[in-house]
């Protein structure tokens, strides 16, 4: 009889993940920087705020799109 061994690989699962979780979090850098009012990016910056409190354990999306109006460090 034959017999099978099993050989583990990382899990594709935790690639889409990590690759879709980056593209959410570019899609609203790019529909802030996109924004032509205030309305549109307060609605933008509130969603951001809703995703910020649900993915406690990723860096604050809301500090990447503050820091992208701040001065380059020379």
């Amino acid at each position: 009889m034959p017999t099978f061994t099993l050989i583990s690989a990382e899990d594709p699962f935790e690639a889409i993940v990590a690759k879709s979780e980056g593209a959410v979090r570019a899609g609203f850098i790019s529909d802030y920087l996109a924004a032509t009012n205030a309305i549109d990016r307060a609605h933008i910056a509130y969603e951001v705020t809703l995703y910020d409190a649900a993915n406690p354990d990723e860096p604050p999306l809301m500090d990447e799109i503050r820091g992208l109006h701040q001065p380059a460090a020379a």
